[in-house]
C-alpha cells in the first residue's frame, strides 16, 4: 500500500513538472485558472495520502507537496489578475467606435486600429464548428450576417488574422467594428481579414 501511495504522489509531482503555456485570451485564461485549481485540489489529495501512512508535514516529500500547492496558487492569483485586467481593458461592443477610414468592398483594402485591412467571403461552418468546439455556445455566439454584410460571431465580426500574434478567441478593434479571430491564413503580424458577405 505504502509503495502505492509513494507511486501516486510520483505521478502527482510529474504533473506538475508540466509548465502551462501563458495564455493570452479570457477563454485560455479561463481554462488555466480551472486548470491550477484542479493541480492544487491533487496535491492536497497526495499530502493527504502521505499523512494517512504516517508521513509528517516536516518530511520532504509533504514539504514537496506544499511549494508545489503554493506555485499552484500564485499563479492561479497571476492568472486571475490577468483575466481581470483583460476584462477590464477590452471595450463592450457598445463603447467601442472607430472614427477612421472604413473598409468598404470598392476599396478592397484599409489601414484600420489594429492595421492593413483586406476581406474575404467563404462559407464559415468550418470556422463556427471550430469555435464551438472552443466553447462559443450558439445562445451567446450566434452565427449571422449583419446588414451592413458583416458575418458576425455573437457581437464580433469573424476575422482571420495571425494566429502567433492574435489567438483564436482574441478581441480585435477593425474599422468596422470589435472582430474576434476565428481563422487564420497568409497574413501579416497586423492584418486582418475581415468575413462578410459582399
Amino acid at each position: 500500500m505504502r509503495k502505492l501511495i509513494c507511486l501516486f504522489v510520483t505521478v502527482i509531482m510529474c504533473m506538475l513538472l508540466v509548465v502551462p503555456a501563458y495564455a493570452v485570451t479570457k477563454e485560455d485564461l479561463e481554462a488555466e485558472i480551472q486548470q491550477h485549481e484542479t493541480m492544487k485540489a491533487k496535491i492536497h489529495e497526495a499530502a493527504e495520502l502521505l499523512r494517512s501512512v504516517g508521513y509528517s508535514d516536516s518530511t520532504a516529500a509533504i514539504q514537496a507537496l506544499k511549494n508545489e500547492w503554493s506555485y499552484e496558487h500564485n499563479r492561479q492569483v497571476e492568472c486571475q489578475k490577468q483575466l481581470d485586467e483583460l476584462i477590464a481593458s477590452t471595450p463592450t461592443v457598445s463603447e467601442y467606435v472607430w472614427n477612421g477610414p472604413k473598409l468598404t468592398k470598392s476599396k478592397g483594402v484599409n489601414y484600420g486600429p489594429t492595421g492593413k485591412e483586406t476581406y474575404y467571403n467563404l462559407n464559415m461552418s468550418g470556422v463556427v464548428s471550430m469555435m464551438r468546439n472552443r466553447g462559443y455556445d450558439a445562445t451567446n455566439y450566434p452565427y449571422w450576417v449583419r446588414n451592413d454584410g458583416c458575418k458576425m460571431l455573437g457581437p464580433y465580426i469573424m476575422v482571420a488574422a495571425n494566429l502567433s500574434h492574435f489567438p483564436r478567441g482574441s478581441i480585435i478593434p477593425t474599422s468596422l467594428g470589435l472582430g474576434i479571430c476565428v481563422d487564420t491564413g497568409h497574413l501579416g503580424w497586423n492584418q486582418v481579414d475581415i468575413a462578410v458577405s459582399w
